[in-house]
């Protein structure tokens, strides 16, 4: 005769038992902490690793381009592209990195009595820290070199990219000009354009940091800690939703009407 679950307390966890004939599987329904029992899986600190590791090689690209593409050799419109969208690519990439880390990231260090969604809000934070001071530690680096040792080849690079980069946007701004008088575009709309671009303009954007900018990469460094710190914070949140049961899914049924609280 089969007898009733038993309950028993061991290491102030409690725990119900009940022969695997009965069908009842309690891992299945709660997560691993509540048994005592230790879960595999990639920690916060090396979860963040990986993944800032991918946002270092975004940081090196971002911040030293001009020692991978000559602009002898580039076409106007990429090198307009480059210096234009560069910085919200990188941040873009970062704020991505950093919600995989969240996402990816599982709790190795179940503490007893500590709910779930507590241990997945901070690992998730911690995994999306870990991004964000690896990124900011190589930004940090990158502009001292851009400061210092790599200066001139920076200002090389302007020199040679900033004509091409006004030539292509001024190209731009006379071909957009010439569609609208062809369409019959009133004159307020022909003249409604952006202003020639200049090449002093261009070329002194393009202009490598100076050793003052090592405090402005600092705060950056903060404030984009706090930032992805945050974000990864909001994701441990959702992912540590309460959801319903397969248990109450299947007393439900797939006709039956929903519950009303």
């Amino acid at each position: 005769m089969k007898g009733p679950p038993v309950c028993s307390r061991r290491q102030n966890v409690l725990t119900f038992k009940r022969s695997p004939s009965h069908g009842f599987r309690p891992e299945m329904l709660y997560p691993p902490y509540m048994y005592g029992q230790q879960r595999r899986g990639s920690g916060p600190l090396r979860t963040g690793f990986v993944f800032g590791i991918a946002g270092v090689l975004v940081a090196l690209a971002s911040d030293l381009y001009f020692v991978f593409v000559d602009a002898t050799d580039t076409p106007g419109w990429i090198l307009a592209v480059i210096a234009q969208y560069r910085t919200r690519l990188a941040l873009a990439m970062y704020l991505f990195l950093a919600i995989l880390a969240a996402l990816m990231v599982l709790p190795t260090r179940l503490d007893p009595g500590v709910p779930y969604r507590s241990l997945l809000l901070r690992d998730s934070a911690l995994a999306a820290t870990v991004v964000a001071v690896l990124v900011g530690i190589t930004l940090f680096l990158t502009t001292a070199l851009q400061a210092t040792f790599l200066a001139g080849p920076a200002r090389v690079y302007a020199e040679e990219a900033a004509p091409k980069i006004v030539a292509y946007v001024n190209g731009v701004r006379t071909e957009i000009r010439q569609s609208r008088k062809e369409r019959g575009a009133s004159p307020e709309r022909i003249r409604d354009l952006p202003p020639p671009a200049r090449t002093p303009e261009v070329e002194a954007t393009l202009q490598p940091p100076t050793l003052r900018d090592l405090g402005r990469s600092i705060a950056n460094f903060v404030l984009r800690a706090v930032l992805l710190g945050t974000v990864g914070g909001l994701v441990g949140v959702l992912r540590g939703r309460p959801a319903r049961s397969a248990n109450e899914k299947v007393r439900e049924g797939p006709g039956s009407a929903p519950r009303r609280g």
